[in-house]
C-alpha cells in the first residue's frame, strides 16, 4: 500500500487516497487496473481494458471470479449467479468471463467498477447460496471418506474435544484407532475460518497427550500464504488426497 502523507490539506490527503485505492499497469498491451473491489478472499478484483479501435474500450474480469470460484470447488453456482447478475447489469457473461463492450473513455470508470462489482457480487452469492449446504455435504463426504479409509476404526462426527484451555472446541470428525487418536476439521480459505481453525488446532497441540490434528481443505494453493497459519498446528491435506495419504497421514 502507498504510504499516505500526514500533511497537507484534507483535499490534498483524499487525493492520496484516491490514488492508492486503484493502480494501473500495462502488459501485452492490454491495461489491467486493481480496482478497491475485494473478493470474498480478500483478493482484490483486477478489471482488464482492450482498445476495441474507434474510441471505444472493452472491459473485462478476464474470469478472475470464476478461477475464485473454481479454487473454492463451487464454479458452477458462480456461472449460475453470474448470468443472473449479467442480465441485470446489462453486462455480458460469456461463460468464462464478465465483458463489457463499446464503452467510451469519458465511460470506462463506471464501466470498470460495473464490471469489479459484478464478479465480486457474483462470487459472494455463490457462497452464500452453497456454505450451508455444501457444509453439511462436505462432512458427509469427509466422515463416509474416513469411514472407507479407516474401516477399523472408530469414527465419530461432530464432536468437542477439550484444549489445553479447557475450552470444548468442536470438531467435524474423530478416528480413534488401537494406538491413538485424531481430529478432523474442513477448513476454507476465508480469513475468520482460518483464523478460527488455528486457535482450536493449536490449543489441542498444547495438551500432553495432544491427539494428531488434520486440517481438510478443498485446494492448498487458495488459502495462499495464509496456508501456515493453519499448518503451525495442524496437517493440511486436500480433501481429494489418495487413500494412502490419509493412511500415511495417521500412522505417522
Amino acid at each position: 500500500m502507498d504510504q499516505i502523507e500526514t500533511k497537507g490539506s484534507l483535499a490534498e490527503i483524499a487525493e492520496q487516497v484516491a490514488r492508492g485505492l486503484s493502480k494501473a499497469s500495462m502488459l501485452a498491451g492490454r491495461a489491467f487496473i486493481r480496482t478497491a473491489v475485494l473478493f470474498p478472499s480478500g483478493s482484490t478484483v483486477v478489471a482488464v481494458l482492450h482498445d476495441e479501435g474507434g474510441g471505444r474500450f472493452r472491459v473485462s474480469d478476464l474470469g478472475q471470479g470464476l478461477e475464485e470460484a473454481d479454487m473454492l470447488g463451487i464454479a458452477p453456482a458462480f456461472r449460475s449467479q453470474a448470468a443472473e447478475i449479467a442480465v441485470r447489469s446489462g453486462i455480458v457473461f460469456d461463460g468464462h468471463a464478465f465483458v463489457l463492450t463499446g464503452a467510451f473513455v469519458d465511460q470506462l470508470v463506471g464501466a470498470v467498477m460495473a464490471v469489479a462489482n459484478a464478479s465480486s457480487r457474483a462470487l459472494e452469492r455463490a457462497m452464500l447460496g452453497t456454505e450451508n449446504r455444501r457444509s453439511r455435504a462436505a462432512v458427509d463426504k469427509l466422515v463416509t471418506r474416513l469411514t472407507h479409509v479407516f474401516p477399523r476404526a472408530k469414527i465419530d462426527r461432530e464432536v468437542k474435544i477439550r484444549g489445553d484451555s479447557t475450552h470444548a472446541w468442536a470438531f467435524d470428525a474423530e478416528v480413534t484407532t488401537n494406538s491413538g487418536h485424531a481430529v478432523f476439521d474442513i477448513v476454507t480459505p476465508y480469513p475468520t475460518s482460518i483464523a478460527f481453525a488455528a486457535t482450536k488446532f493449536q490449543d489441542l497441540a498444547r495438551l500432553e497427550d495432544a491427539p494428531a490434528r488434520f486440517a481438510i481443505v478443498h485446494r492448498k494453493a487458495s488459502f495462499g500464504d495464509l496456508l501456515a497459519v493453519i499448518a503451525q498446528a495442524a496437517q493440511v491435506m486436500e480433501d481429494d488426497a489418495p487413500d494412502s495419504v490419509f493412511r500415511r497421514a495417521l500412522a505417522a
